[in-house]
């Protein structure tokens, strides 16, 4: 039985990676959610599938004034950031490294659902080893290579992007959580800067600009499926002036979201052996 405290930091675009990982892992846990907006949408996937959960006030949280009990049984501390870090890479960085050095004491180890997103080279964990007391896990593809960002966790790593980038050469990739939240996610990108009004016609310009043709859907079989994600990536390619295709099945792969939580949850039943 893992007994400790996983502290979970993810990003929106990576919240179908954290359920997958909650919902699959059938082991009994106590899982906590930090009540914050960004959490929003995770807490209702999780009431949609009967999954219970605690919410921790956003301010107990800041102060530490909430009870977990680390030394029994198994929990899961779920804090979800704000969209649109990685749009500035550095202060994405000194997020991350800040949240990870506040939270060590809370936690037994740390898994971060996010992508590097324009931090290429940066191995969060090794900067872990030398500054913070518990281990911190990353997206890895299976020869252990960080994941770059989150449409490199959809396809399995950094070789497979590769793969898809040289076959999709110029377009923009649309995975479940970018349809589901594209509105939040183009506006917290930016994608309109400069441009007096931004509205559809202003944000197909950009995109043409850009020299983007198409948006290729990805399938990665987690969040929005089916009908649902069909309007959905049919309703981005509208709002960017693209063309609808979708990638190849063989392109998907989840090994990186699968292997983070297994390794993140072992680290924790190493420390009680």
């Amino acid at each position: 039985m893992t007994v400790g405290t996983l502290g979970i930091i993810g990003c929106p675009i990576l919240e179908d990676e954290i359920f997958h990982s909650m919902t699959k892992d059938s082991e009994e846990k106590n899982i906590f959610i930090v009540d914050t907006r960004p959490a929003f949408s995770l807490k209702e996937k999780f009431e949609a599938k009967g999954v219970s959960f605690t919410l921790i006030d956003e301010e107990d949280f800041r102060i530490e004034n909430y009870n977990i009990d680390r030394g029994n049984g198994y929990n899961v501390v779920i804090v979800m950031n704000k969209l649109g870090l990685h749009s500035d890479p550095k202060f994405l960085k000194s997020t991350l490294e800040e949240q990870i050095t506040s939270y060590q004491g809370r936690f037994d180890a740390i898994s971060l659902y996010y992508g590097m997103c324009g931090n290429g080279g940066w191995d969060v964990t090794e900067w872990a080893k030398e500054n913070v007391s518990i281990p911190v896990f990353v997206f890895r593809e299976k020869s252990g290579r960080v994941c770059d960002d989150c449409i490199g966790v959809a396809v399995g790593g950094p070789d497979s992007y590769y793969r898809l980038v040289k076959k999709y050469a110029g377009m923009f990739f649309v995975t479940p959580a970018i349809a589901a939240n594209w509105d939040e996610f183009a506006k917290e990108l930016d994608f309109c800067k400069g441009f007096e009004v931004m509205d559809i016609h202003t944000v197909a310009e950009v995109f043409e600009v850009f020299g983007y043709r198409y948006a290729v859907k990805i399938d990665t079989g987690l969040g929005i499926q089916g009908d649902l994600f069909q309007t959905r990536c049919e309703y981005v390619a509208k709002q960017t002036g693209l063309n609808l295709i979708e990638a190849e099945p063989d392109f998907v792969d989840i090994y990186p979201a699968e292997h983070l939580y297994e390794e993140s949850k072992a680290a924790l039943d190493q420390k009680n052996q």
